[in-house]
């Protein structure tokens, strides 16, 4: 009765538990989190079977459910769920579905259909399947085993060289991948050689690992999300901070020069009346006596000196004409952001070929070889035009909501030094 009321209560745990992942699997779209919960799913039937053994005793319809799905199929997707996490190369994860879903099928027909001994049939207990199954069956079970612990192995050894390697997108799964790989053993384990009680709380000890480790890559999408959202903020806030970028333009130069001011005049000489007709002041009136010969004017003695600071400036010499002005950009990407990055700079190529006049060649490559690696090209017909284009709001948002995605950047600037350009625009 307690192995009973123990693996109803764990059953219902487990399908509460996959309820949740297949919420954050309808939501996130991960490949791991559908494949763990459908591990979850068997699991809990498995624990299901267990519980119909305890309480009604172990039919061959107990029996089976329990190993089947207990046994065979939880282990294997637990596996195939750790590929998929850590694996980067799509041909891994490909060959793991393949090899996971073909086993698990012959398998599964094998289990189901197979007769069981009849001499090693319990009553009650809980059974392990190696002593209930023939050797095909046996065999089978045991392959499936050997399959799982292997990938388990792989996974965990992924990791750890991608950490090694300082990928960074691989220090989050480390704790995920332990907790994976342990619960996987646990489950082997405790459905082919724990006795009784103790298999029920092995496989319910699985379950709560699996939740707990795909909770732990929800979690750190969530902190990815949380990182993106930020900064498209942030780029918001620099669009709508920075003002309207305008060309460097030379202010007009004066060809005109300041006006020199006139050398000093000499007094005009009075006229009738005594008043002045001249724009300065007349001097003072000498004392009355004998009449004296008016002052003659002052002559100039020779040429007044320059002031260079009044001089018109000296033509400044014509610039030669920039050549073309290019950059080479290599983006490094983080694990599983590829096709974001490219939808993001389609739009800024798009963008920036219809605005700019200045661009010759905007072009993003994909390496072969290296689903991670972009390389961009772009290509001005001068500074000038590659100073404005870095001045575009769509340049600034580019920038502000990519570098979620980028891992690492390599900048190259390129000047034609020789060669002639086909004209492209």
């Amino acid at each position: 009765m307690v192995e009973g009321m123990l693996a109803l209560v764990a059953t219902l745990a487990a399908l509460v538990g996959a309820g949740l992942l297949v919420q954050s699997t309808l939501k996130e779209r991960r490949a791991h989190l559908a494949v763990w919960s459908g591990a979850l799913v068997l699991t809990a039937l498995g624990l299901a079977g267990m519980a119909l053994g305890s309480f009604g005793g172990f039919s061959a319809g107990a029996f089976r459910l329990m190993a089947v799905t207990g046994g065979l199929l939880a282990p294997l997707a637990t596996a195939v769920g750790l590929i998929e996490l850590t694996a980067k190369p799509v041909q891994v994860r490909f060959a793991a579905r393949l090899v996971g879903i073909s086993y698990g099928l012959v398998a599964l027909v094998v289990l189901v259909l197979d007769p069981l001994s009849t001499s090693s049939t319990p009553e009650s207990g809980l059974p392990n399947p190696g002593d209930v199954y023939g050797v095909l069956p046996g065999s089978l079970l045991t392959g499936a085993t050997v399959l799982t612990v292997l990938a388990l192995i792989a996974g965990v050894a992924t990791t750890v060289v991608r950490t090694q390697n300082r990928d960074k997108s691989a220090y989050p799964l480390m704790l995920p991948a332990a907790l994976a790989t342990v619960a996987g053993m646990i489950n082997v384990i405790a459905v082919g050689w724990l006795p009784g009680l103790l298999k029920i709380v092995g496989l319910a000890a699985a379950a709560g690992l699996i939740f707990f480790a795909a909770s732990k890559t929800t979690a750190e999408s969530a902190e990815d999300d949380a990182e993106d959202a930020e900064a498209e903020q942030e780029a918001e806030d620099e669009m709508a901070f920075d003002p309207p970028h305008r060309p460097h333009q030379q202010p007009p130069r004066n060809t005109q020069g300041m006006r020199r001011p006139e050398p000093p005049q000499p007094p005009m000489p009075p006229q009738q009346g005594g008043r002045h007709t001249g724009q300065r002041p007349m001097p003072p009136q000498p004392p009355a006596g004998p009449p004296t010969q008016a002052m003659p004017p002052m002559q100039s003695t020779g040429p007044v000196a320059p002031d260079d600071w009044y001089a018109t400036p000296p033509p400044q010499p014509a610039q030669p004409p920039m050549g073309p002005y290019g950059q080479i950009v290599v983006y490094t990407l983080l694990d599983g952001r590829e096709q974001a990055f490219d939808r993001q700079v389609n739009q800024l190529i798009g963008e920036a070929v219809r605005a700019e006049d200045g661009i010759l060649i905007f072009t993003c490559h994909e390496v072969e070889g290296a689903p991670t690696q972009r390389i961009s090209y772009q290509l001005f017909r001068d500074r000038a035009s590659y100073n404005e284009h870095q001045g575009r709001p769509y340049v600034h948002r580019f920038h502000g909501e990519s570098r979620t995605h980028v891992l690492a950047t390599n900048v190259i600037d390129l000047k034609l030094t020789g060669g002639s350009l086909p004209v492209l625009r």
